[in-house]
């Protein structure tokens, strides 16, 4: 994992580390060693819970990144869409991996063309339809590795478009480890 650990995960790690010794030293004075194997596997579960919540949180406070740029356009030769954007790393440290997640809804109605005819009628249905089709595509996917600080990356990211979606909408979540 080259370029994932900064010094905030160093010290989250030596602070852990000292306070699983520490507990590990006072559940020592236990006489009664099925007490004592209880208290050393709740500090090593302890640990290991609190070291992937400290992972998490420095993470997100010292990875940041942000989509600029970012637009899509449709391929119709082969029914996809393609994402195009800039990718900059506006923290302070370098970013090892960011993974982004595009999801296209169809919105068919709009608040001027609302009917009856969208409601469907629901009650116990021995039967699935089979001419359901889904309003939702989506794709996660890499867009950028090994990223400096204050670096810019340009990205392009394709994926099918379904041909009865109408109205798209188009929601991205960018996520840097």
């Amino acid at each position: 994992m080259e370029g994932y650990f900064n010094v905030f995960h160093f010290i989250a790690i030596a602070v852990l580390a000292l306070l699983s010794m520490l507990f590990a030293l006072i559940s020592r004075g236990e006489k009664n060693p099925k007490f004592f194997k209880i208290y050393i596997a709740i500090n090593v579960i302890a640990t290991l819970t609190l070291g992937y919540f400290f992972m998490m949180i420095v993470d997100k406070y010292t990875k940041k990144a942000v989509l600029t740029e970012f637009s899509g356009h449709r391929v119709l030769r082969n029914e996809t869409i393609v994402f195009k954007g800039l990718l900059r790393n506006t923290g302070e440290f370098s970013i090892a991996n960011c993974d982004l997640t595009v999801k296209l809804i169809n919105n068919p109605v709009s608040k001027d063309t609302i009917a009856g005819s969208i409601f469907k009628p629901s009650g116990l249905s021995l039967s699935s339809r089979s001419d359901e089709r889904s309003n939702v595509a989506e794709i996660t996917a890499s867009v950028a590795k090994n990223i400096a600080p204050k670096q810019i990356r340009n990205f392009s990211l394709s994926m099918p478009y379904p041909s009865y979606f109408a109205n798209t909408q188009t929601i991205t979540k960018l996520e840097c480890r």
